[in-house]
């Protein structure tokens, strides 16, 4: 893990240093929102996969391509100004939510704009194939918070309906990062595909990840409340391996305590006995670490190289992450 961090450390700054200067061209209230967000951290994962696809498929790295890959994180920032919203979330990263900070009208619209920024810089590409990888996107994102509010507390979730969720949520993003810098890096198909299919599988096992760490991390690692997910009636893989492990009235009592509207911390420590006692948060961990396995061995149609390398280790770390 401490490897592959050093290693990205400057492909990472380099982003960072492009995301401050695009931001700091926006009107003063959206700088404002956008320089909070972004200085809340984060690991830069989606423009990081986008400029690594790029390197490994023997194009430039200009900074117009850099800029681009900077795009797909102003779509996650948009995303998770809007889902704080929408979730009454009081943290992100270790620092208070936007909303509470900025209020709830401005992170709307801020997000919004984010949104716009984002597409604009697409547009700049002057690839359709690439607006429209974009644009499916962003429907994808959105269409996944709906059906994902609509899941709440539905304790009975089917393990093939979560994973739509967390496709449309999290991988979709990922996917379009690493499909759009293969686009432009001018791949064949079957290499376009497979960079595609890299983002999609990491974007489906960094998800996993994050909801085995709402069992397991500490909200200081974290950066938000450990159980946030079940607070706010999310109904994630270490629940549901745990709920088809458990018989009678063992899953009974986990899906009665997992569906109240009001979840104490008496509730959720029972929750964590019951989804340890099932088997919960191992068995999701072996699925995301089957699907990183995936990932990386999608990207054996690249040509050997050092960002390939990358990406395979980019698939080790997601998986092995703490925070």
């Amino acid at each position: 893990m401490a490897e592959i961090v050093t290693a990205l450390a400057p492909l990472v700054e380099r982003i960072n240093n492009i995301m401050t200067a695009l931001i700091a061209r926006d009107e003063e209230i959206v700088a404002r929102i956008g320089a909070y967000s972004f200085e809340g951290g984060g690991k830069r994962l989606r423009p990081v996969m986008f400029c690594l696809v790029t390197e490994a498929l023997g194009a430039p790295l200009t900074d117009e391509r850099v800029e681009i890959a900077a795009s797909f994180e102003f779509l996650h920032m948009a995303t998770l100004l809007h889902d704080d919203i929408v979730d009454l979330s009081e943290l992100r990263r270790g620092q208070a939510s936007a909303h509470l900070v900025f209020g709830v009208p401005e992170a709307v619209l801020a997000g919004d704009y984010l949104l716009s920024k984002a597409a604009a810089l697409g547009a700049e590409t002057d690839s359709l194939e690439c607006v429209r990888a974009m644009a499916g996107v962003v429907a994808a994102l959105s269409l996944g918070e709906l059906v994902q509010l609509n899941s709440r507390r539905r304790t009975e979730l089917p393990e093939p309906e979560y994973f739509t969720i967390i496709f449309r949520k999290t991988a979709v993003l990922m996917e379009g990062s690493t499909r759009t810098a293969a686009i432009l890096a001018g791949a064949d198909e079957p290499l376009k595909a497979a960079a595609a299919n890299y983002g999609r599988l990491l974007g489906l096992a960094f998800q996993i990840m994050d909801d085995i760490l709402d069992y397991q991390s500490d909200r200081e690692t974290f950066g938000k409340p450990v159980g946030h997910d079940l607070s706010e009636g999310k109904i994630t893989l270490p629940f549901i391996r745990a709920r088809e492990a458990l018989r009678g009235d063992r899953r009974a009592r986990l899906c009665e305590l997992a569906g109240q509207e009001i979840i104490g911390p008496e509730d959720y420590a029972e929750i964590g006995r019951l989804v340890a006692e099932g088997g919960g948060v191992e068995s999701a961990r072996v699925k995301a670490e089957e699907l990183a396995r995936e990932a990386a061995a999608a990207l054996a149609v690249f040509p050997p190289s050092p960002a390939r390398s990358q990406l395979e280790a980019l698939a080790e770390y997601t998986v092995a992450r703490k925070n």
